[in-house]
């Protein structure tokens, strides 16, 4: 196998090798694309209840496999293992809402009746839902799509960040252990070329992505000529304020929790907080000692809170940040250094 058919994947939290895998061809992605659309077809016209029992029967072995799967994402992207298997949890209970809600949300929507015809929106399967999922929710970002999609008739082709390829891999075994039909649901580790050649294959109807604006915009590009429906979120800028009536106590918790929980690699993390000068003070020192208690660790110990930097270049971009902020004023009252655990890995 030549070096470049391979993705290897990094340890952030020791720098050993956490996965070698297969990139998928171009030849591969377009049997992929071939075979979602058959299944897809014949998937279309089954009965909303076998969906929800398909989709049941994967849940059950996402449980079986719960610790395996919590370990592999810790390993890919340094999230803390308590984190990891609190994402599986979530992952399962998102899954439930959404068969939960399956039936009303898929229901014919009828209109008022008009000159004697009876008018409705009926919905329907689009075919092949492409879901290109973020790392570093790799479970709740993809489930938010591949569930649905399955419930409402179509298959699915799941293209994982390349820093949690294995993801993709668990969502798609675990569906052909449930006994979904070869080719429904799918998995590949693909660069942007291939990716952009997916899209534009006429099999694909829809494409969601996680990601950043940059990967929004590629995304855009090749799907321009097929117009087919995008669902693009593309991350956050998220603020907290704190009242002059607020518990301070409480709020500096959530606040820290908000901004350290997944190493701050979270689209919905807490990036800078607002508060009444008649609480700042006091708030500035609470957030500081909740900041002194998020200590960098192993991700794999059962105590850690404060995992590994997923991306190799994450903590040199923070020290941009730790300086363009005091360049403008700003000082650092806690951490502020890139660091390692027991000599080894990407803390801050």
């Amino acid at each position: 196998m030549a070096a470049a058919d391979v993705l290897i994947l990094d340890d952030p939290a020791n720098g050993r090798t956490a996965a070698t895998v297969e990139r998928t061809t171009h030849e591969a992605m377009n049997a992929l694309a071939e075979a979602a659309a058959a299944a897809g077809r014949d998937f279309a016209a089954t009965p909303l209840q076998e969906r929800i029992t398909l989709c049941e029967r994967f849940l059950d072995e996402i449980d079986r496999q719960s610790e395996s799967i919590a370990a592999d994402i810790t390993r890919q992207m340094g999230k803390p293992i308590s984190q990891s298997r609190a994402e599986v949890r979530t992952m399962a209970a998102r899954a439930r809402f959404m068969m939960e809600a399956a039936e009303v949300a898929l229901a014919d929507k009828l209109l008022k009746s008009r000159r004697g015809l009876k008018r409705y929106i009926e919905k329907v399967p689009v075919g092949v839902v492409l879901d290109i999922a973020a790392w570093n929710y790799p479970l709740l970002t993809a489930v938010n799509v591949v569930v649905p999609a399955l419930l409402a008739g179509n298959a699915v082709i799941l293209k994982h960040s390349s820093r949690t390829p294995l993801c993709a891999s668990h969502f798609a075994d675990a569906f052909t252990r449930a006994g979904a039909p070869r080719g429904l649901v799918a998995a590949m580790v693909a660069d942007h070329e291939v990716t952009a050649a997916l899209i534009k294959r006429p099999e694909i109807g829809y494409v969601a992505f996680t990601g950043s604006v940059e990967g929004g915009r590629q995304i855009s590009r090749a799907a321009a000529a097929r117009f087919i429906d995008l669902g693009l979120e593309l991350g956050g800028k998220d603020g907290a304020y704190v009242r002059a009536d607020a518990d301070l106590e409480t709020a500096a918790k959530a606040i820290a929790e908000g901004a350290f929980y997944n190493a701050g690699q979270s689209c919905c993390a807490v990036e800078r907080v607002y508060a009444h000068t008649g609480v700042y003070e006091e708030l500035k020192e609470r957030l500081v000692d909740e900041a002194r208690a998020w200590v960098p660790g192993d991700p794999m110990a059962e105590d850690t809170r404060l995992g590994a930097l997923a991306r190799p270049g994450a903590g040199a971009f923070i020290s941009g940040q730790l300086e363009e902020a005091q360049a403008g004023g700003a000082k650092v009252l806690a951490g502020g250094d890139q660091t390692q655990v027991r000599g080894k890995g990407r803390y801050f």
